[in-house]
Formats: C-alpha cells, structure tokens, sequence
C-alpha cells in the first residue's frame, strides 16, 4: 500500500512540474475579415485586430513566410490566390478568419478564411 501511495504522490508531483512548465507555441485567434490587412507578398507583414467586427483593439503584426499555409472554404491556396479570394469576397459582410501564428516569432503558420453564407 506504501509504493502506491508514492508512486501516487510522485506522479502527481512530475505532473504538477510538467504543467508548471507548459508554454504556448502557437496561438490561433478568430478574427474577422474586416480586420485583416494582407501584404502584397509571401515574406510582407500581415496586421489583424484580435477581434471580431468593430472593436478597439490595437492591430498585431505577425509575418508570413512562403511557409505559410492559406485556406479558403477549406480549400488550399498558394499565397497569390488566396489573396485573390481574399480581395474577391463580398464588401458589406463580414467572414470569419482564423490566423494561427508562432507566439514567439511572431510567423503566421496559417489563414483560414471561411466565407458566410447569406
């Protein structure tokens, strides 16, 4: 009964320890498409309001890279025709975005775009 007992209160230290030592890698933020200002190439900087609709936030720069993955309507695009699609979306309505990047390096992993529906 002793060594389960320990075995019990040591697993439940290392576990304490490893969340203790938990780090965001990457994060991912709904925004929306009003919010987003593409660049005009694969290596520009990307600026976003972490929101949706009007807000007050301040926008955030990350960067893309030609690593970048780009989706629309879970299609994937290379970079200039997702931001072809980007630019062709209906005025007047916003979409719903999600721009993943690295917290630490600020670096784009990828931008999904979904178009609503009337």
């Amino acid at each position: 009964m002793k060594i389960r007992i320990s075995m019990l209160l040591l697993a439940l230290g290392l576990s304490l320890n490893a969340a203790a030592d938990l780090v965001t890698v990457v994060r991912a933020v709904e925004v929306t498409t009003s919010n987003i200002n593409v660049p005009t190439s694969t290596n520009g900087r990307m600026s976003f309001k972490p929101c949706a609709g009007e807000c007050d936030a301040e926008f955030l720069s990350v960067r893309l890279t030609p690593a970048t993955e780009y989706r629309v309507d879970g299609t994937a695009l290379d970079f200039v025709d997702f931001r072809a699609a980007f630019y062709n979306l209906p005025r007047g309505k916003d979409h719903y975005a999600l721009v993943s990047y690295d917290a630490k390096s600020s670096i784009v992993t990828s931008l999904h775009i979904t178009r609503l529906e009337d």
